[in-house]
């Protein structure tokens, strides 16, 4: 039995109309008729008040058994190679412009502090760009973020780390401008941790907070 069977199905052991349970899960009329007939599917908010209000298991209404259960992990975050292009234009740029600044600099009319402070400038720029280049290289891996019924298994610049769904607090993106793309930070009792450069951010956030969600009721 598929999730709009299963909502039609509660509806009617319960004696409702559309427009009642609507009323029951805040929602309208339109929406409950699109779920019945499986042509939208409910948020995870809407989700978490079916199981509530008609006291019922989120496994039990997504039919997650037991038996389905399993410790293979499956990839859902993938990284993003555009920022390892952009990281090493820029990486090349700055050398460049230091280069340049030092060949084409009048050592004879420009005073040596001079020389230094614009060096040390454009030097520390570079190491910044230089730094962001690696993190985005290592690890050296396509799938950075992998899941189960039981937790993450996430890679990052210090290596790779199983964390159990249960000692995650938060789950937070942070993106570059318009990009759907950028940091995913996992944060736990203890430590939080940071996986970059990943696509698909929200996408990859949603997922986790339904696995999150089913693992909890």
């Amino acid at each position: 039995m598929n999730l709009a069977e299963k909502i039609i199905k509660i509806r009617q052991e319960n004696n409702l109309t559309q427009d009642e349970m609507a009323q029951k899960l805040f929602v309208t009329r339109q929406a409950i008729s699109k779920y019945e007939r499986g042509i939208s599917y409910p948020s995870l908010d809407v989700l978490y008040l079916i199981c509530k209000e008609f006291k019922i298991s989120m496994n039990e209404l997504l039919d997650v058994s037991e038996k389905k259960t399993n410790n293979d992990y499956k990839p859902i975050g993938f990284k993003h190679y555009g920022f390892i292009i952009i990281y090493l234009i820029l990486a090349l740029f700055v050398t460049g412009v230091i280069i340049g600044f030092n060949l084409l600099i009048d050592f004879d009319t420009t005073k040596t502090w001079e020389i230094i402070f614009y060096n040390i400038l454009l030097g520390c720029i570079d190491f910044m760009v230089i730094f962001q280049l690696v993190l985005t290289i290592f690890p050296i891996s396509k799938i950075l973020i992998e899941y189960n019924n039981f937790g993450l298994k996430i890679k990052t610049f210090t290596g790779t780390k199983e964390i159990p769904f249960l000692k995650i607090t938060n789950v937070e993106i942070k993106t570059h401008g318009n990009w759907n793309a950028g940091r995913l930070i996992v944060r736990t009792f203890n430590k939080n941790y940071t996986i970059y450069p990943i696509k698909d951010l929200n996408q990859v956030k949603t997922i986790i907070d339904e696995i999150k969600i089913l693992n909890k009721y």
